[in-house]
Order: C-alpha cells, then sequence, then structure tokens
C-alpha cells in the first residue's frame, strides 16, 4: 500500500516542471512558482484518507453525471437545470483546454466530465423542447436562441474570470463551489416544473451532497486557512439546499406513489404508483414527438386564444 501511495506522490511531482502558459501577454501557468507552497507540499504528501476523499468526490460526482444522461435518456426530459449544465460545461472545457488548470492531475481528471457535459448538453437539447414550450407558452420559436444565448453568456462570463484563477489557486475552487451552491438551489426550484417525477432521482441529490461534503472534509482536514473558509460556507450553501432537494425528492415521489430509490409502485399505492409510471411513459412518448412551432404558428395560437 505504501508502495502506491509514494508512486501517486511522484506522479504528482512530475508536475513541478509544467512549460509556462500564456492569455495574451499574460503569463497563465508556471508549475508552482506563483501557487501557495503549502498547498503544493500538501499534495506530494497526501495521505490514504486524502486520497480516499478525493477519489471519492470524483466517483460521485460522475455518479451524478451518468444519473443525469441516463435519466434524460430514459425520460426525455432534462434532468439538470439549463444554467446548471451551461455553468458545469464552461468551467471544465476552459479548464481543460482554454486555459488549463496549473495542477496537471486535476486537469486530466476533469476531461472525462467535458466529454459527459457533451453528452448531458445534447440530450437537454433535444428533449427539452417541450418542458420550454410548456414554460413559455407561445415562444416555441425562442427556444434555441434563448438556449444558446444564455450558455453563450455564461461562457463567457466563465471566460472573463478565468485568467484570474492560475495566479490564486484556491480561487477556483471557490468558484467551483460558488457555482455548485447555484446548482443545488436550481436543482430544488427544477424540481417544481415537473408533471410527475420525469427526470428526477433522489440519487442525484445523494450522490451531489457526498461530493461536495468530501472535498469540504478535505479543506478541514488540510486546514488551508483562511480562503478555505469561504469555500467552506459555500459547501454548507451546498450540502443544505441538496438536503432539502432529497426531502423533496422523497416526498415528491411518495406522493406519486413511487418509491424513491427503485421508482416502483410503493406497496399500498400500488394503483397510484402504476398510474404514474404511466403519466412518465406518456410523457416521455409526448416529449420525443415534440416540434418546435414557428414564429407565425405561435402567434396563430395566442390569436385565437
Amino acid at each position: 500500500m505504501d508502495k502506491i501511495l509514494d508512486f501517486i506522490h511522484s506522479f504528482a511531482a512530475r508536475s513541478v516542471g509544467a512549460d509556462p502558459l500564456y492569455w495574451g501577454d499574460i503569463e497563465m501557468m508556471t508549475g508552482w512558482d506563483q501557487w501557495d507552497s503549502t498547498f503544493k507540499d500538501l499534495l506530494l504528501h497526501m495521505d490514504w484518507y486524502s486520497v480516499f476523499l478525493v477519489a471519492g468526490s470524483a466517483l460521485l460526482w460522475t455518479g451524478v453525471y451518468v444519473l443525469v444522461i441516463w435519466l434524460a435518456h430514459h425520460d426525455h426530459a432534462p434532468a439538470m437545470p439549463w444554467f446548471c449544465l451551461c455553468m458545469n460545461f464552461s468551467w471544465e472545457f476552459q479548464f481543460c483546454f482554454l486555459v488549463p488548470y496549473p495542477e496537471p492531475l486535476t486537469r486530466m481528471g476533469i476531461i472525462p466530465w467535458v466529454f459527459l457535459d457533451a453528452i448531458m448538453f445534447y440530450l437537454d437539447m433535444k428533449y427539452a423542447k417541450m418542458w420550454y414550450a410548456n414554460r413559455f407558452k407561445g415562444y416555441d420559436w425562442t427556444y434555441y436562441p434563448m438556449r444558446l444565448g444564455a450558455f453563450a453568456l455564461m461562457f463567457m462570463v466563465v471566460l472573463a474570470v478565468n485568467p484570474q484563477w492560475p495566479a490564486m489557486p484556491i480561487g477556483a475552487g471557490f468558484t467551483a463551489f460558488a457555482m455548485n451552491a447555484i446548482m443545488s438551489i436550481l436543482f430544488c426550484i427544477h424540481l417544481f416544473s415537473r408533471e410527475t417525477v420525469e427526470g428526477t432521482s433522489i440519487w442525484i441529490g445523494i450522490f451531489k451532497f457526498l461530493g461536495t461534503f468530501f472535498p469540504a472534509l478535505l479543506g478541514v482536514h488540510w486546514h488551508m486557512g483562511r480562503p478555505m473558509l469561504m469555500i467552506s460556507a459555500c459547501a454548507v450553501i451546498c450540502m443544505v439546499f441538496d438536503l432539502i432537494y432529497i426531502y423533496l425528492c422523497y416526498r415528491r415521489f411518495t406522493s406519486y406513489g413511487l418509491n424513491p430509490f427503485t421508482r416502483k409502485p410503493l406497496a399500498g399505492k400500488e394503483e397510484l404508483g402504476e398510474k404514474t409510471l404511466a403519466a412518465i411513459e406518456d410523457y416521455k412518448q409526448r416529449s420525443s414527438s415534440y416540434k418546435l412551432k414557428k414564429r407565425s404558428e405561435c402567434e396563430l395560437e395566442v390569436n385565437l386564444d
């Protein structure tokens, strides 16, 4: 076991000689030269507790992404709020390819998430049409401009902040946790826009909660000082709203006669549960066949009403 830990340390140490990266005239990456020495020492001397928390958080967040993809494909419904997906995709894509994270291990670990983001992005664009039309009646024709415009805006906002991150690595963590807090709130709001429970899962809340809790514990374990207090504040907001989301999911599933963990009818509520499953299947069929109306068609409907 000690040999494995030594290998992790030696692999991390290879990043010390990273070549500089430039954003215009700004030197963006200088290995560890501008990084806090405490953070460097912590990474190069991680114990098994730290390795477990880092690996656990990565796996749990990967589980969130896989669940979102599965739900979007299975229910033909958006499984993640659009602004959450825009923030995720922007942050991870830029850290990997445009303004790479100064520490290569983290950067390489984010790359698989970028590809999962791309799949979630595609499925959401494909299956959120009916959901959007129901929220904004008479404005079907704004679907692509509004959603792609929101993504472009979010991408530029994250990109505008990016040049400052390598000079203050704790700032990148703070930004990630701040966006995570916004995501947790949006997940709770998004839950109330469902017809029944399509596109939702209590496991997303559980995985997201633990995926945030583990790095928060890591910060406490490493005693990273005042910057960690800001990250911890955001982490607390994340976890509080994740717990709220878990509770709301539990109440919503049981109110529709379904087991929130298995999606099967509850004992004593079999008839209600079967009706809910049928409603989900009906939503799936309507969503998959929904066609966005042109502006002229929308105006005609409004005039007829």
